[in-house]
C-alpha cells in the first residue's frame, strides 16, 4: 500500500535539496536574518560578517554559545584565519558577538547582541506594517 504525502513531506529537506546531502547535516539560518542583517541598527553587517554568523550557527546546537575554531571556520569560507578573527572583532565592536577567550582552548562566540538586535529590528518592521 501506498502511504500519501502529507505536508511535511512536501516542505522536508530531500525535497528542498538533493536528499544524499541531508547526511551531512544542515543549519537553521533565521529568513528575518538572511532579509535583514543589512539592515540591523545601529551598524549593519557586511556580507562576509553575515557568512561567518551563519557558519558559528552551524556549531551552535542548543542555547549555548558556540565555540568553533577561527581556522574551521577560515577553511569553510576559503579565507584566512586572520579574516575570520577580522570578521569576529568587527561584529564584536558592533555589539552583535562577545568573544569569550578561553585558555587552551576555543573561543565561545555569544551572539546575544545579534540577537536582541534582531528582535528589535523585527519590532520595528512590525510597528511600521502597523501604522
Amino acid at each position: 500500500m501506498k502511504a500519501t504525502a502529507t505536508a511535511k513531506d512536501k516542505f522536508s529537506f530531500e525535497k528542498r535539496w538533493a536528499p544524499s546531502l541531508k547526511a551531512d547535516g544542515f543549519v537553521l539560518v533565521s529568513t528575518f536574518f538572511l532579509e535583514n542583517y543589512h539592515r540591523l541598527k545601529p551598524y549593519d553587517l557586511t556580507y562576509g560578517e553575515a557568512m561567518f554568523v551563519i557558519h558559528l550557527m552551524q556549531h551552535k546546537w542548543d542555547e549555548n554559545a558556540p565555540f568553533p575554531a577561527y581556522k574551521t571556520i577560515a577553511q569553510r569560507m576559503h579565507v584566512s584565519a586572520k579574516s575570520a578573527r577580522r570578521w569576529a572583532a568587527s561584529l564584536e565592536k558592533k555589539g552583535y558577538l562577545k568573544r569569550e577567550m578561553r585558555i587552551g582552548t576555543t573561543n565561545r562566540f555569544h551572539l546575544e547582541g545579534l540577537l536582541d538586535a534582531l528582535v528589535t529590528l523585527k519590532r520595528a518592521v512590525k510597528k511600521e506594517k502597523e501604522s
